[in-house]
């Protein structure tokens, strides 16, 4: 490839820009800083509307800005049908940015709707995107980073090291439950300690210095290392570098369609302390959003038709047959909330979303709330009670199982309800931030 600057003609790297979603800030900032580019040698930039280079041409990068809606799907597809590499250009076209948002709360929804413009998406949910160029507007530092590295035919990956300082890593590991990102992780160690105090031990640091990260041992897939799915490295992680699978798409598709929630009573009392509500402001919540059933499972009562050790959930089965295989004969299988077709599990504990699909936590109810814009002092009162659970022991967080495991090994009667959670259910996996214990 010939070595020559970057010019509006002439030959290189040909790169061509495009803009859709996007209020085009970012590619004015780039003319505006124009000087940089063309200090880069072996780059041609063959379209750029701004700068009068608009015809119809070949290219080998596309530099696409703004979030993609359903209208533009095709010709964005062509795109990148004709390009060798196509990068995403600032946070619209990276992450959906303020176009995404705007759906997401409703603003001139349909204003946009009758036109066709459905929905607003990042870039890689239509096609691949190989790179990106972060900001609002987008660093035109970093474009020149990123292209540099492409005309030497070595296209950046995902983590490489752009800024001084900035944490650098190639190791992602994710399965149907969890997904761990050492890019977002700060190294707090919460998951680790956590992981480590329920007996578990699936996360660790691995490298050195400025280099460590948190991952599983030997960088296995969870389940390899010893997860045993109680999702408290997820509920605990400030940052949202560990996060468990978001139902929350899945369940707005099932009120839509009128579908059934299945919701445990501390579900409904966790949720109502949260947004200083009653719990029949809850279910008439529920129906707002457009649930026509409503069937509260209350998993204790469960519990109580079965004699022996009975585990709350997939988590605390898992966590006795390792921790104490001796007691497989007296293990009960862990009580399961589940519902049937078009239907939503609403629970404390994230473990819960290995039995049924979708499930939400009580994190993941708020978190529709608040895109749904409900005035809760305007819903109705819904009646509601629950009655208290009594002839069963119930045994809260590491410690309190340990010993309620040992002494029924030796002391076998009744029923004991196990609940790993350090405080229990009451601070389970899928609680709010607030409602956690403080470690």
């Amino acid at each position: 490839m010939p070595s020559v600057l970057c010019t509006l003609g002439g030959e290189g790297m040909k790169v061509a820009f495009f803009s859709f979603g996007a209020c085009e800030g970012c590619r004015y900032r780039i003319v505006n800083e124009l000087h940089k580019l063309l200090q880069l040698n072996g780059i041609e930039i063959v379209r750029e509307p701004l700068l009068g280079l608009s015809s119809d041409v070949e290219y080998d990068v596309a530099v696409v800005e703004g979030a993609i809606t359903q209208p533009d799907f095709e010709k964005l597809k062509l795109i990148r049908g004709r390009a060798k590499k196509l990068l995403a250009l600032g946070s619209c076209a990276l992450l959906g940015g303020i176009t995404t948002l705007g759906y997401r709360l409703g603003l001139r929804a349909e204003e946009y709707e009758s036109k066709g413009y459905v929905d607003a998406l990042p870039l890689h949910a239509v096609v691949k995107v190989d790179s990106f160029v972060r900001g609002c507007p987008a660093s035109v530092d970093e474009l020149v980073t990123v292209l540099k590295f492409l005309l030497l035919d070595l296209p950046p990956t995902k983590y490489e090291r752009r800024f001084e300082y900035e944490r650098s890593s190639d190791l992602t590991i994710s399965d149907d439950f969890l997904k761990l990102d050492p890019g977002k992780c700060i190294v707090c160690g919460r998951c680790v300690e956590l992981c480590s105090y329920i007996g578990a031990h699936a996360l660790t640091q691995s490298f050195r210095g400025y280099r460590v990260i948190v991952t599983t041992p030997a960088q296995l897939q969870f389940q390899e290392a010893g997860c045993i799915r109680c999702g408290l490295c997820a509920a605990y992680c400030p940052v949202s570098a560990v996060a468990y699978r978001s139902d929350v798409q899945a369940a707005l598709d099932s009120a839509r369609n009128g579908g059934e929630v299945v919701i445990e009573p501390l579900a409904l009392d966790i949720a109502a302390r949260s947004l200083g509500v009653s719990p029949g402001r809850i279910i008439s919540l529920l129906k707002e959003l457009g649930f026509s059933r409503m069937n509260i499972v209350d998993p204790d009562r469960l519990a109580t038709e079965m004699k022996g050790l009975v585990p709350c959930s997939i988590a605390e089965e898992r966590w006795v047959e390792r921790v104490f295989p001796e007691a497989k004969g007296v293990l009960n299988e862990h009580v399961k909330i589940v519902g049937g077709e078009n239907s939503v599990v609403v629970t404390v504990c994230a473990a819960r979303k290995e039995d049924h699909k979708p499930t939400i936590t009580v994190h993941e109810l708020l978190e529709i709330v608040e895109g749904a814009r409900i005035t809760l002092s305007d819903l109705p009162e819904e009646p509601y009670s629950v009655r208290d659970v009594k002839d069963i022991k119930v045994a809260k967080g590491p410690e309190e199982c340990t010993v309620a495991v040992k002494e029924y090994l030796q002391n076998p009667s009744g029923t004991v309800l196990l609940q790993i959670c350090p405080g229990g259910c009451q601070r389970g996996s899928g609680a709010p931030y607030r409602f956690l214990v403080t470690r």
